[in-house]
C-alpha cells in the first residue's frame, strides 16, 4: 500500500471525519452482506454475557461444595482476570500472526475446552488454574466482535444491539442457576450448559466469519507504510503561534510498521482514557451482577430462587438500557446523559447501603442494570469515531480485553473486601468505582462536550 492510497482510503483519518456526511444516508439496506458475520458477533456477545453472569449465580453453591470462604472463591475472578489481561496484551500480536479468523477459532476453542473441564467438578486448585483460559479465550472473542461491529454501516446502532444482546446472555445465567436449584442439580450443570453453548459458538463463527475480509486485521498484519495523525494532537484554539507548525507536522507522512502502529494505537490518549473508563465500568457491571445474588441471599436473607430471578432482572435491565437509553444518549448528547445516569446509579447504590427492605434493594439493583446499559457501547462508538481506522483492531481490541479483565479483577477485589467486612460492603465499594467512572467520563472525547469550557480544549479536534 502506498502513502497516496492510504490517504485516499481514509485509513489514517478518524471515523468521525469520514462518517459525518454518511450517517444521515445510512440505512438497514447498507447492512446487506454483513448479516452473517453480525449474527455470529451477536452470538459471541451472548456467550460473553452467559459467561460473565454464570459464576456469580452459583457462588453460594461453590462455597458449600468446596467448603471455602468469599475470599477464596473470589480467587476464581482473579484467575480469569489474569487470562483477560494476558490475552489483551498480546491481542494485536496474535491477530498479526494468525489472522482474525484463526484468532476467533482459538478463543472459542479455549473456552469450549475450559467449560468442559470445569463441568467435571475437579478439585478447587484445578478449577482456579482453568479459569485463565476462559478469560483469555473470551478476551480474544471480545476484541474481535467489537472491532468488526464498529466498522459496519450503522455502527452506533449495531454496537448498542451487540451489547444489549450481552445483557440477554447474562440474564440467562441466573435463570439456569434457578432451574438447577429447583431440580436439585449440581452447580456443575452450569458449566455443562456453557460447554454446549461454547460448541455452538465455534460452529457459529465458522458459519458467519468464513471468507470474511477482516479489513482492519489485514492492515495491522502488514509491514506497510501508513499515514497516521493523533486525533487529539491539535493545539488549543488560543495557541495560534504554533498552530501552523503543527498543521505542517501533521501533513507530513509518518512511516509506521506493525510494532510502531501497535504502540501508537495503544498509547494514544483516546485509547488510554477509554481503556481506564471501560476497565472500571465493566468492573462495576459484573461486580453488581456477580455479587448481588450473594448480597441479597446472605446479606438481606432473600429467597434463593426469587433472588436468582431478581439478578436475572438486573441483566435484563442492562439489555433494555442499551437500546432505550442508548437512543436517548444519542438524541440528547452522550456526555450529559451518561453523566446523569452515573449520578443516578450512585443514588441507587446508596439506597442499597441504607435500606434493609428486600423489595427496595431488588428494585434499586434492577434500576442500576438499566442505567449501566448504554455506557459500554457509547464509549466504544465515540472511541471508534475519534481514532484513525488503522488503529481500530489494536486499540478497540485492547480496550475490550482490558474491560473484560475488569469483569474479573474488580469482583475479586470486592470478594476480598467482603470477606473482611461482610457482604453488605458491596454497594459501598461500587460507589467508589462509579465515582471514578464519573471523573473519567469528563475526559472521554466527543463532538458534544459535557461542559462549554471543553470547547476550547484539545478535545475540540475530535
Amino acid at each position: 500500500m502506498t502513502i497516496s492510497q492510504d490517504i485516499d482510503t481514509g485509513e489514517s483519518q478518524p471515523l468521525l471525519k469520514n462518517q459525518q456526511n454518511q450517517q444521515n444516508s445510512e440505512s438497514l439496506k447498507d447492512l446487506k452482506g454483513y448479516v452473517k458475520p453480525l449474527i455470529s458477533a451477536f452470538f459471541i456477545s451472548i456467550v460473553a454475557g452467559i459467561n460473565d453472569g454464570s459464576l456469580g449465580s452459583i457462588i453460594p453453591r461453590i462455597k458449600s461444595y468446596y467448603q471455602i470462604t468469599n475470599e477464596t472463591v473470589s480467587i476464581l475472578f482473579l484467575c480469569s482476570a489474569f487470562g483477560f489481561f494476558l490475552s489483551g496484551a498480546f491481542n494485536g500480536y496474535i491477530v498479526y500472526k494468525l489472522g482474525q479468523l484463526k484468532t476467533l477459532f482459538l478463543g472459542s476453542t479455549m473456552m469450549f475446552i475450559s467449560f468442559s473441564l470445569l463441568s467435571m467438578g475437579l478439585p478447587f486448585p484445578f478449577m482456579a488454574c482453568t479459569m485463565p483460559f476462559v478469560g483469555g479465550g473470551m478476551a480474544l472473542l471480545d476484541g474481535a466482535m467489537n472491532v468488526y461491529t464498529a466498522n459496519v454501516p450503522l455502527a452506533t446502532l449495531m454496537l448498542n444491539v451487540l451489547h444489549a444482546i450481552y445483557g440477554v446472555g447474562a440474564m440467562i445465567s441466573p435463570l439456569v442457576a434457578s432451574f438447577l436449584l429447583k431440580h436439585d442439580i449440581s452447580w456443575k450443570g452450569m458449566y455443562f450448559f456453557l460447554a454446549v453453548v461454547g460448541f455452538v459458538n465455534i460452529a457459529s463463527i465458522a458459519f458467519g466469519f468464513w471468507h470474511v475480509d477482516f479489513e482492519d486485521a489485514k492492515h495491522i498484519g502488514q509491514e506497510e507504510v501508513v499515514v497516521v495523525e493523533d486525533p487529539l494532537s491539535a493545539s488549543p484554539r488560543g495557541d495560534t503561534g504554533s498552530q501552523h507548525q503543527q498543521q505542517q507536522q501533521q501533513q507530513q507522512p509518518v512511516e509506521l510498521k506493525h510494532s510502531e502502529l501497535t504502540k501508537k494505537a495503544i498509547f494514544n490518549r483516546v485509547t488510554i482514557i477509554s481503556a481506564a473508563y471501560i476497565l472500571i465500568y465493566v468492573g462495576v457491571e459484573v461486580t453488581m451482577g456477580g455479587w448481588a445474588y450473594t448480597f441479597l441471599k446472605e446479606g438481606r436473607h432473600g429467597d434463593e430462587v426469587i433472588m436468582a430471578n431478581v439478578v436475572s432482572g438486573y441483566w435484563a435491565g442492562l439489555a433494555a438500557g442499551r437500546i432505550l437509553l442508548g437512543y436517548l444518549s444519542n438524541r440528547f448528547g452522550e456526555k450529559l446523559t451518561i453523566m446523569i445516569f452515573t449520578m443516578t446509579i450512585i443514588i441507587c447504590l446508596v439506597t442499597m447501603m441504607v435500606s434493609t427492605d428486600i423489595v427496595f434493594d431488588s428494585t434499586a439493583l434492577i434500576a442500576i442494570g438499566f442505567l449501566l446499559g448504554p455506557m459500554f457501547p457509547t464509549t466504544i462508538s465515540l472511541m471508534s469515531k475519534a481514532l484513525p481506522r488503522n488503529y481500530h483492531a489494536t486499540a478497540i481490541g485492547f480496550v475490550a480485553a482490558l474491560g473484560a479483565g475488569g469483569a474479573a479483577l474488580f469482583p475479586f477485589m470486592t470478594g476480598q473486601i467482603a470477606g473482611k467486612f461482610g457482604i453488605l460492603i458491596v454497594p459501598f465499594v461500587c460507589v467508589f468505582m462509579t465515582t471514578a467512572m464519573a471523573v473519567l467520563w469528563v475526559f472521554i472525547p466527543s463532538k458534544r462536550p459535557l461542559l462549554a469550557a471543553f470547547r476550547h480544549s484539545g478535545y475540540e479536534s475530535v
